[in-house]
């Protein structure tokens, strides 16, 4: 065989052996290709799971915060009531002290006027001292 039949014998062999290399690196890149869509798939399966998720939370905020409204538009009703209430007894207890000193102002007058009717029907019927 003549140096230039060899040389392409050899050219044929090394490009064969380079075929197979490559051959065997894009059956492994193609492998690594298709764990990462896996991957891929399972984080868009958690990401739509997440988001789900998320939606759920956001819906609970919303009755969360609508409750929370609720209960602070209560609470100032009912703190505006007490205002209400306590003005209301405070008006009572003046009204109650009017009453009580009015009344025992008519006590003492009239047990002021009966005294003295008292003294006079005495007086009438005992004769004073000489």
């Amino acid at each position: 065989m003549d140096k230039a039949k060899t040389n392409s014998v050899i050219a044929i062999g090394v490009l064969i052996v380079v075929c197979i290399v490559l051959m065997g690196y894009a059956a492994s890149i193609n492998a690594q290709l298709s764990a990462e869509k896996i991957k891929t798939a399972q984080l868009s399966d958690q990401v739509a799971g997440l988001n789900a998720k998320a939606k759920d939370l956001a819906g609970q905020l919303t009755s969360a915060t609508a409750q929370a409204d609720n209960q602070a538009n209560l609470a100032n009703s009912l703190q505006s009531s007490l205002n209400v209430s306590k003005g209301e007894l405070e008006k009572l207890k003046t009204a109650y002290a009017e009453l009580e000193a009015k009344l025992k102002s008519e006590i003492s007058s009239a047990a002021s006027q009966t005294g003295q009717a008292a003294t006079g029907a005495i007086s009438s019927v005992v004769p004073a001292k000489q």
